[in-house]
């Protein structure tokens, strides 16, 4: 060993030099080298992974216990470890790069040495040395990277689904409110941005509020999905290298320690090995909901342009000045601030949708690359929705004169002309009137049709 700041420890690629306080070991320490941060996101970043990961050498270690296969005090040093890193928090000690290489090994690695240096701590041994409990031998104890890491990225990701469901639960509530409000505010509907007929404004954000209420559950069904786990598949799906002891007592006691009774194994382990497909589902649901609140977003800008050579139908909050030399103007910031995210969010499914074709043979190791941006889009989504329903939404108004007058205008009346004198009568006026509104308002009083 090593004095001052560093410790010696090896791996079987030779001796590596590791500070001396750090709950992680040799195989994180090498990660640390081999994949900078250069002021990037470490896989501590995301706190819902780093339990994760905890939950399952939990689980595991208590499936080993049971079956036999765990000496018991190794096993209640290894989850007491855990309860004590879930409790004070854990994420400073899993420092590594978030697209580390080798599909998720240094990410188990990095959970398997933390919790095999403080449980040999709690069995009076020291960081580093290992005598009384091995990263492999004992915290890993039947499990693969294979299984652990996929099983950690489904977990954290339906672990973070709330936030993003309240968050849209808040748009919606807002829009049912002013829907309900100004349910009998006349508004023209248009189409290919031309006038088409008269609406109210109840029309127009109950079907916002429709939209998003089917993309909430679109996003919930498919991160209920995640449930499907190879927890016990180890290598490539192979269950032939876990004892059927274990693989009988790792889901129970998976579902145990989550809190979570849906979890359910994979039907093929080989099959989820290769096809992160549920993972993908979920990332083109988040793409989808990202879409609709672009158009949400886009109409509110288009109705509220102006002051006075836009639509100007509706007013939204004033919540800063929008130029440096014009002085009065402002700006829509906050429908182009969800704009913007929403734009990361279709940016980050590229990337996602690029996973599935790209996982050659029998393991699919971009996992990370889904993960982080599925949690990166949910926190965008969940971030836009909320500003969007409490920064502008929940504040805006209409200009009723602006709005009835343009209900009044001439494609609405000729429509409804259409159900009195039928179609082809109304367009003959039109025909005669060149298309010009004045015209044809002059046309239908000379007809008597006003």
């Amino acid at each position: 060993m090593s004095s001052g700041p560093w410790r010696e420890e090896h791996d079987f690629l030779g001796p590596v030099q590791v500070p001396r306080e750090a709950l992680y070991g040799a195989q994180t320490q090498r990660a640390l080298h081999n994949f900078p941060l250069s002021g990037e996101r470490s896989i501590g970043d995301y706190p819902t992974l780093v339990e994760a990961l905890l939950r399952i050498k939990w689980a595991a270690a208590e499936a080993n216990r049971t079956a036999g296969f765990l000496d018991a005090e190794v096993a209640a040093a290894i989850v007491r470890a855990v309860r004590e890193l879930i409790d004070e928090g854990a994420c400073r000690h899993f420092p590594i790069h978030r697209f580390h290489g080798g599909g998720g090994t240094s990410a188990n690695m990095n959970a398997n040495e933390v919790l095999a240096n403080r449980a040999e701590e709690l069995l009076g041994g020291g960081r580093g040395q290992y005598h009384l409990v091995h990263p492999n031998d004992h915290v890993n104890l039947h499990q693969s990277t294979n299984d652990v890491y996929p099983t950690a990225c489904r977990m954290a990701v339906i672990a973070s689904r709330p936030p993003l469901a309240d968050a849209l639960e808040g748009l919606r509530q807002v829009l049912r409110t002013q829907a309900s409000r100004f349910q009998d505010e006349p508004r023209v509907a248009r189409t290919c941005l031309q006038d088409a007929v008269a609406v109210t404004f109840g029309d127009l954000f109950g079907g916002y509020e429709a939209t998003l209420a089917r993309a909430a559950g679109r996003i919930a069904r498919d991160v209920d999905e995640l449930h499907v786990i190879n927890l016990g598949g180890t290598i490539v799906g192979r269950s032939q290298d876990a004892p059927e002891v274990y693989r009988d007592r790792i889901l129970p006691s998976l579902r145990e320690i989550s809190g979570d009774p849906a979890y359910r194994l994979a039907p093929d382990l080989f099959d989820a090995a290769q096809n992160p497909d549920g993972m993908v589902a979920v990332s083109t649901a988040l793409e989808m909901l990202a879409r609709t609140l672009i158009k949400i977003a886009k109409d509110l800008r288009l109705l509220s342009s102006g002051p006075e050579a836009g639509l100007g139908e509706i007013r939204l909050p004033a919540v800063q000045p929008g130029s440096s030399i014009m002085p009065g103007k402002v700006n829509p910031v906050i429908p182009e601030f969800v704009v913007q995210c929403c734009f990361q969010v279709i940016g980050n499914h590229a990337a996602c949708a690029g996973v599935l074709d790209h996982g050659e043979l029998d393991l699919n190791i971009w996992e990370s690359l889904l993960l982080f941006n599925v949690l990166d889009s949910m926190g965008l989504l969940a971030n836009a929705a909320q500003t969007l329903a409490e920064r502008c939404l929940a504040g805006m108004t209409v200009a009723p004169e602006r709005n009835r007058s343009n209900a009044d205008s001439i494609i609405p009346r000729l429509t409804e002309l259409v159900k009195k004198r039928g179609y082809s009568a109304v367009s003959r006026v039109c025909r005669e009137a060149g298309g010009d509104p004045r015209k044809i308002r002059d046309l239908l009083k000379k007809e008597g049709w006003n």
